[in-house]
């Protein structure tokens, strides 16, 4: 019988890096999308308790976020983009649209609803650090609201340190110019800081 080598070769979508970035974007969005309506039909079943769903949905509608930023040059919106693929996450849909876990009214005073922010907030932060955004301009801002936002959560100690840790990156931040980028280590450090106050969220850790 004969061999047809071209058989066992692999099959590639795309021709260059570019097009390879653009399906990574895609799968991206497309995996984080799919967990979104798992894990509401998770919440919906009773299989997962009220404030794992909380933090792990804020988690991932914040993730959605950036997501969709990078595939908005070829889809308008996400109704656009399950339409392209032929797929159905309609939950999923309906909590992106909403903005906001289930589980936290639409009130901005509630403590939950300040929790999910600030975890919102954070990832956003951390993923913007991620893909190497180092600019004063971009990531001040961020700073600023994240550190508002947790000063306005009523049950959090006023000694939890990571207020502290945040509020000397913003201080260090304040002293550069809008155009100024801090480094490569200053980035790393940051990006560790966020995320050990990211776990104390996720954990209830205060």
């Amino acid at each position: 019988m004969e061999t047809r080598p071209e058989l066992f070769e692999e099959v590639r979508l795309y021709k260059n890096p570019k097009e390879r970035e653009r399906y990574d974007n895609q799968a991206n969005l497309f995996a984080i999308v799919s967990t979104l309506e798992h894990l509401e039909k998770a919440y919906i079943r009773d299989c997962i308790k009220p404030n794992e769903y909380t933090s792990a949905c804020a988690n991932l509608l914040a993730q959605y976020k950036i997501a969709f930023k990078l595939v908005e040059s070829d889809f308008k919106t996400i109704e656009d983009f399950l339409k392209k693929f032929k797929v159905h996450f309609p939950i999923a849909v309906a909590r992106i649209k909403e903005d906001r876990p289930i589980t936290i009214k639409d009130d901005k005073s509630s403590s939950s609803k300040l929790i999910a922010q600030t975890v919102s907030l954070l990832i956003t932060l951390m993923d913007k650090l991620r893909l190497e955004i180092k600019a004063n301009d971009e990531i001040q801002p961020d700073l600023r609201e994240l550190i508002d936002v947790m000063n306005r959560i009523t049950n959090l100690p006023s000694d939890f340190d990571g207020k502290a840790k945040l509020q000397k990156w913003y201080s260090q931040l304040q002293q550069m110019s809008a155009t100024d980028e801090i480094d490569e280590n200053q980035s790393r450090n940051l990006l560790l800081d966020l995320d050990s106050v990211l776990y104390a969220f996720n954990h209830g850790l205060f």
